[in-house]
């Protein structure tokens, strides 16, 4: 996470680096302006390529923001950096061993962003280490279809705002509703038609209570932990007793379980891999060097001779 500060920092850094623009840049064959002027404060001119690359050297939070939604933001950023860096200059605070301190803080922030984003460019992908990724992690990736039926009561959290809690059945009531309709299913009966019948699901009670694919964690459908952990641990074609969740009373059938291919979750895969690699790529850098840390130290925050390697 970048600090506000390092953020002020890297803008200033960032356009100190733009803000001169010779005259011969800025004018093409014919006297027409190849790279348009775009923005200028006194004799400081920035040009739409050099607001672009500026762009281009923000951090990328800041560089989506100012390119889409706040890019009427941009001009006033400049502007205002732009005169701030004058005063500071013409006031000397970068003699001020405060500043330099911040400065240097923001330069080795940026500089070791840039040696991590250049080694993973070195780094490659095979298909193969992410087959092997997703096969030591199937349960990471895994999947399952599951259809529910959900009794509310008065005791549930609030869900469906067409229906206030006096509406509801008391826990009772829902309770034994839902141990017969499970009886029912024992007995037979279609859990589809039970779930558009009885369920107080509304986004699946009109599928037959289809929550369709879902992986661990992904809670898109309100799948509280106890439930979700029951519907993975179940086989495909089978039905859970009665569980009441924080939503109600409800019933899961397991449809269907799979683990994606590489290819339908390739970027993913690729991240993780990539990540693990830099994390490799460090680790080989420290062995490098002889490191010694106080722990005593950053573990009370008081000064010590203690070291550990």
């Amino acid at each position: 996470m970048i600090s506000s500060r390092t953020i002020v920092l890297t803008v200033v850094g960032v356009l100190s680096s733009f803000l001169a623009v010779s005259p011969e840049s800025l004018a093409a064959p014919g006297g027409e302006s190849a790279d348009p002027v775009v923005l200028s404060v006194g004799d400081t001119k920035f040009t739409a390529s050099r607001v672009a690359k500026f762009l281009e050297a923000m951090p990328p939070q800041f560089r989506t923001f100012y390119s889409e939604s706040g890019k009427s933001k941009l001009p006033d950023l400049l502007i205002n950096t732009e005169l701030l860096v004058r005063e500071a200059k013409k006031r000397q605070l970068e003699s001020r061993p405060e500043v330099q301190l911040q400065i240097s803080i923001a330069t080795d922030s940026i500089l070791s962003n840039a040696a991590k984003l250049e080694l993973q460019k070195e780094m490659k992908v095979t298909d193969t280490e992410l087959q092997k990724y997703l096969d030591d992690h199937k349960s990471q990736f895994e999947e399952a279809r599951a259809r529910r039926i959900v009794i509310r009561s008065k005791t549930s959290v609030p869900w469906d705002q067409s229906r206030s809690p006096d509406q509801l059945p008391e826990d009772s009531a829902a309770r034994a509703l839902a141990d017969d309709l499970r009886k029912k299913l024992a007995q037979g009966a279609d859990f589809e038609e039970l779930a558009a019948k009885y369920s107080g699901d509304s986004l699946s009670s009109g599928r037959g209570g289809d929550l369709g694919f879902n992986r661990r964690g992904s809670r898109t459908h309100m799948i509280v932990p106890p439930l979700e952990e029951k519907i993975f641990s179940m086989e495909p074609g089978t039905v859970s007793e009665v569980m009441q969740t924080p939503l109600g009373y409800e019933i899961v059938k397991l449809e269907e379980k799979r683990v994606p291919k590489v290819g339908d979750i390739r970027k993913e895969l690729e991240q993780i891999v990539l990540t693990q690699k830099s994390e490799d790529a460090l680790k080989e850098l420290k062995s490098r060097e002889t490191i010694q840390v106080d722990e005593t130290f950053f573990r009370k925050g008081q000064a010590s001779t203690k070291s550990a390697k």
